[in-house]
């Protein structure tokens, strides 16, 4: 899985040290509220979902972060974890 973390600061130009809340907006939107660190502010960031999405897959980069994990193969355990919430295979 490809993703781009997005860059947020504060007005003071810090960034934030924890999130305290993620949304979505009925105009599709994304919103992230936070207290910024340093001066203390109530920050609240607007963005389109579409700038979101041009901004972060415009361009590739060998700087992005990839997921390490095969999602295609599947191991004893995880076949007993999915049968005992009842879930089965096609071949079985």
């Amino acid at each position: 899985m490809k993703y781009r973390t997005l860059q947020l600061s504060c007005e003071c130009g810090r960034v934030p040290k924890q999130i305290s809340a993620v949304s979505l907006s009925p105009t599709h939107a994304l919103v992230i509220d936070w207290r910024c660190p340093r001066c203390q502010k109530m920050m609240r960031i607007v963005k389109p979902l579409s700038d979101c999405w041009r901004e972060c897959f415009a361009e590739e980069s060998a700087n992005t972060p990839r997921a390490t994990a095969d999602l295609t193969i599947d191991t004893p355990d995880d076949r007993s974890f999915l049968h005992s919430i009842g879930v089965t295979y096609s071949e079985e």
